[in-house]
């Protein structure tokens, strides 16, 4: 799971508003196949927001949205890839919600299949440097930051 949560006062009218989405991740190699990229394989009934519909509805803006390549465990049926999803605070102060697994511990392989990559969350300050943060975690968002999700890819399944 993957979740972020995002609100604040929007600057292009002072009401409030609230952003939550859970992001996807790669699900692991099974015994008939690789595992899917980019998708809820444990968290289902959950919507994949189209960018332009959170762009035109928050103060927020998409920088990034693609396959976290690279990121699935190999096997004789690799892991799927995660996905990485930075979203830029426009305008305004935001305050933001994670509430992130497999930050610390890698997607397991299966049967002598790999491990996927392990999970990321940072915050790309305006100042140009970046700042790791924990899978758990409540921060505020200054003007025209970007929070960071990377989500871990699915662990591989059966020898390489």
């Amino acid at each position: 799971m993957n979740t972020i949560a995002v609100g604040g006062r929007d600057p292009r009218d002072g009401r409030p508003y609230s952003y939550i989405e859970t992001i996807g991740g790669g699900q692991g190699g099974r015994p008939m196949g690789p595992g899917d990229d980019g998708i809820q394989c444990n968290m289902t009934n959950t919507m994949n927001t189209p960018i332009e519909a959170l762009e035109i509805t928050y103060p927020l803006r998409v920088e990034r949205y693609e396959l976290r390549e690279g990121s699935f465990g190999a096997g004789k049926n690799r892991g799927g890839d995660g996905l990485i999803r930075a979203i830029r605070a426009v305008g305004g102060e935001a305050r933001v919600s994670l509430q992130c697994e497999r930050r610390r511990f890698a997607p397991y392989g299966l049967h002598g299949g790999a491990d996927g990559k392990r999970g990321r969350n940072a915050i790309l300050h305006n100042d140009g440097t970046v700042e790791e943060v924990p899978g758990k975690a409540s921060l505020t968002l200054a003007p025209d930051e970007i929070v960071i999700v990377e989500t871990p890819g699915g662990g591989g399944w059966g020898a390489p």
